[in-house]
């Protein structure tokens, strides 16, 4: 008889399960027209009149900056915004010769210039947008082209991509200042700086088609650059992800003008050949002060190669909870910069994924060492010398570099540095770069990175240490008790989501992106003095950054305990509360300290990140185990961990509440972490881990035998996990060039109706990596040995194609029922499954 406690055992662990061979697939039908209509054009076409009569004057502007310097050709970037259009301008814009810099596909709600065709459906469509570079001849072209539109909505031949874009144009524009300037809070980082210092700015160019348009572009910026008192003291191109960036030195006045936003006086920040200047930092919850007792360990030294490596701050390698327990990896000799009590962010962050909270598991350390590779170190630009990334890199040339040091042989032909590391924790960001609707360069090259060398990256969504309660204050906010005050927190996260959003890379389509919630071990109550904004309800961290990611796909991925982030009323109401450091005694995630010995506690999503790559390290053996030595592709074992993690997690019921307006899947995405496999599965459940391999247009069928003994009307629940690492193509809106999917459970099974938690839509929107669902019946049925059911996973290719590239992908099935059925769900599954599964070297 089977137990009917369901607990999960190590000795039933998941299991492998067989994948058919890959098949031709039907192909989707294309699109039957678009979602909106066009009322009345007469009110749009005068105010783009307007709008194109401005973008023609701005040219003014780039003519008198070309005026100082020498043989430059003013030029004008314009910003087309389309809705429900699906164009590609490219011969267009070569008869024009207009350069199609980048094109980007977010969404957004229908209004009265583009009604819904059918009011049913959700009030939201596609939004395009077309940044172009063009000279005065060429502006003159396409406004002429415009007006001869607008007389009567036709163009000559060989214009009709350019007539539609007309017709479904939104709004025209330079991209201008305001788009240009990317700044973190100024009085946060900056304030307090002696005058005739210099502080480092990064500059990033429109990724110009031709060598020669990148140098000339170049070198105009590094004149205005000079003209500004500053000087360039790093520069970089990179082809495969569309990047142009320099890193300067600008005088710190020139810096705070732009700050206080006076940019008229800046010329620098005109330049049409600027894409983004952007003065940055890190936005780093601070621990609070070291715990009393001193702390030791006896748990098993770790053994075996790493399999995670931290992008990170350096570690206090001599603390006794982390001492031969961390290789350092340092080729840029980042060690030189740290004093012993500056390795804060890595020690606290190394410490989590060896450890985890260590109030709730103070004696069970990593089974495996860890790597760190320092990528931060001391600012001397700050204050406090925050860890930041060096004064003089670029984060995706440093990111580039730091996995090339990993992965790749040395000039001398030396072993690569972390040949086994199939991980990587980042738990920093630019917090001076929310996503907006165009992918960072950074996430840029953490997606590229991570398809090339087949390892999952585990980024941080991002902190915001305040949080804005207009037009509520923090005197009525206190009093509040309960879910009023927990509610009263979500409203406030849902009314300024827009000042909450996910900080780059965090919109990296590959990576697995955490966010926060307001929980940990402590059992620890705040002090008197300290006010819970969740009044000891669950709740999503208030410090946490929000979703959604690239074409609205669900970000972050998932969300993990952060700590309970707590404040100080201010004397006087006021309508920001700011969430400070954390007390010796708690509550928080307890993590080692810099000083030797010692404790801490931390909140945020960083934390929440390296735990997350804690258990993806335990999944690592796991998969190590399951394929029990075969051969599997650094992209599936990558891939398969990360279904692994998002098939552990699970709704978040506390936060259904009928009066919160954000979504959930935007402040927790798939769910809550909530189990970790690698600790088994119960005997009322079966757990199967599939993985294969598919070209564009193909699927491939999983199979999931069904035990004896579902004949009852009971609950059984089936949930699918797909994952997978996608090349990109940055110069296309879709971005992601391979579209996995998955279909309905079917088979012995009756028809499963609306998945339970995300609609099937919502799972698979925009350029997502990763999809999630979950069905539950309680119908009985028969089955037994010969019986299944099947799930199809699908291949699709876009963006440009995937040029007759396989894509590799892991996916998670599991079936359980309700324990009160008795049955051994386990044993009969894997008993069937056993014979028939084997894996081909790759």
């Amino acid at each position: 008889m089977a137990s009917r406690d369901g607990a999960a055992s190590t000795a039933r662990p998941v299991i492998l399960g067989a994948v058919s061979t890959a098949q031709a697939t039907t192909l989707p039908q294309g699109r039957n027209g678009g979602k909106v209509r066009f009322p009345s054009l007469d009110a749009r076409r005068q105010r783009l009149e307007d709008r194109f009569v401005a973008a023609s004057d701005a040219f003014q502007t780039q003519i008198q900056l070309g005026e100082s310097l020498p043989a430059a050709d003013p030029q004008l970037v314009l910003v087309l915004e389309a809705r429900d259009e699906r164009l590609d301008l490219t011969s267009v814009a070569k008869k024009l010769n207009i350069e199609l810099l980048t094109e980007t596909e977010s969404s957004a709600a229908a209004d009265d210039e583009f009604e819904m065709i059918n009011t049913k459906a959700a009030p939201i469509v596609s939004s395009t947008l077309h940044a172009v570079c063009l000279n005065q001849k060429a502006m003159s072209e396409l406004l002429s082209l415009w007006r001869a539109w607008k007389a009567d909505q036709k163009l000559g031949h060989g214009y009709a991509k350019m007539r539609d874009l007309f017709l479904h144009l939104k709004d025209v524009r330079p991209w201008g200042p305001q788009d240009r300037l990317k700044l973190i809070n100024w009085d946060d980082h900056f304030a307090g700086q002696l005058p005739g210092s210099k502080r480092s700015v990064d500059i990033e160019l429109w990724f110009r088609g031709s060598t020669a348009t990148r140098t000339t572009a170049e070198a105009q910026v590094t004149a205005l650059v000079g003209q500004a008192g500053g000087a360039v003291i790093n520069r970089v191109i990179n082809e495969d992800i569309g990047y142009h960036g320099l890193k300067c030195d600008l005088p710190i006045e020139i810096v705070e003008v732009l700050a206080r936003g006076n940019l008229d006086t800046i010329q620098l920040v005109k330049s049409a050949n600027v894409m983004y200047l952007r003065v940055t930092g890190q936005v780093i919850a601070q621990p609070g002060p070291d715990t009393a007792e001193e702390v030791s360990s006896t748990a098993a030294m770790p053994t075996g190669a790493p399999v995670v490596c931290l992008f990170d701050g350096l570690p206090a390698t001599n603390h006794p909870l982390l001492q031969d327990r961390v290789n350092v990896y340092d080729p840029d000799d980042l060690t030189a910069g740290y004093n012993v009590d500056e390795r804060r962010h890595g020690t606290w962050m190394t410490s989590a994924v060896v450890w985890g909270d260590r109030s709730e598991s103070p004696d069970i350390a990593a089974a495996r060492p860890v790597m760190v590779r320092p990528v931060l170190v001391p600012s001397p630009e700050t204050l406090q010398r925050i860890e930041e990334l060096p004064m003089q890199d670029l984060a995706p040339d440093l990111m580039r570099r730091a996995f090339r040091d990993l992965f790749e042989s040395g000039p001398t032909g030396t072993a690569p540095a972390g040949a086994d590391i199939a991980i990587i924790n980042l738990s920093v960001g630019d917090p001076a770069t929310p996503f907006d609707s165009i992918v960072s360069s950074w996430a840029r090259m953490i997606d590229w990175l991570s398809y090339q060398y087949g390892v999952l990256v585990v980024v941080s969504a991002g902190n915001h240490l305040s949080l804005n309660l207009s037009p509520m204050n923090s005197t009525d906010f206190v009093a509040l008790q309960g879910v009023d005050r927990r509610n009263a927190m979500l409203d406030a996260l849902d009314r300024h989501q827009n000042d909450r959003r996910l900080i780059a890379p965090a919109e990296s389509i590959n990576a697995i992106t955490v966010g926060a919630t307001h929980a940990d071990s402590s059992s620890i109550e705040p002090l008197a003095y300290q006010e819970d904004p969740a009044d000891g309800l669950s709740s999503v961290s208030p410090v946490t950054s929000i979703g959604s990611g690239y074409r609205r796909s669900i970000k972050p991925d998932l969300a993990a305990p952060g700590g309970r982030a707590m404040f100080v009323p201010a004397a006087q109401p006021s309508s920001v509360i700011n969430f400070g450091t954390a007390p010796a005694r708690g509550p928080g995630v307890k993590v080692a300290s810099t000083t030797i010995g010692r404790e801490t506690y931390t909140v945020g999503t960083s934390v929440a990140t390296a735990l997350v790559t804690r258990r993806a390290a335990a999944l690592y053996d796991l998969v190590e185990q399951v394929t029990d030595g075969a051969a599997i592709t650094r992209r599936q074992r990558a891939a398969a961990i990360k279904a692994l993690l998002v098939h552990g997690t699970g709704p978040f019921r506390e936060l259904a509440a009928p009066n919160t307006h954000i979504p959930l899947e935007r402040m927790v995405g798939n769910g809550l972490v909530v189990r970790n496999l690698a600790e088994g599965c119960g005997t009322n459940e079966a757990v199967l881990l599939f993985l294969g391999q598919l070209g564009a247009g193909e699927e491939q069928e999983l199979t999931v035998p069904l035990p004896d003994g579902l004949s009852v009307l009971e609950t059984k629940r089936i949930d699918a996990s797909l994952a997978w690492l996608s090349p990109i193509n940055w110069r296309h809106r879709q971005y992601r060039r391979a579209a996995l999917s998955f279909t309905k459970p079917a088979g012995a099974i009756p028809a499963l109706k609306t998945p339970v938690g995300l609609p099937i839509d919502t799972a698979k929107a925009g350029a997502t990596t990763v999809q999630h669902l979950s069905w539950e019946t309680r119908s009985a049925f028969g089955s037994g040995r010969g019986s299944s059911i099947t799930v199809k996973v699908k291949c699709l290719e876009q963006a440009g194609g995937l040029d007759g590239s396989t894509i590799d992908y892991a996916a998670v099935v599991s079936l359980w029922v309700a324990p009160s059925i008795d049955v051994d769900v386990y044993t009969q599954v894997r008993d069937q499954v056993q014979p028939r599964v084997g894996i081909r070297p790759n």
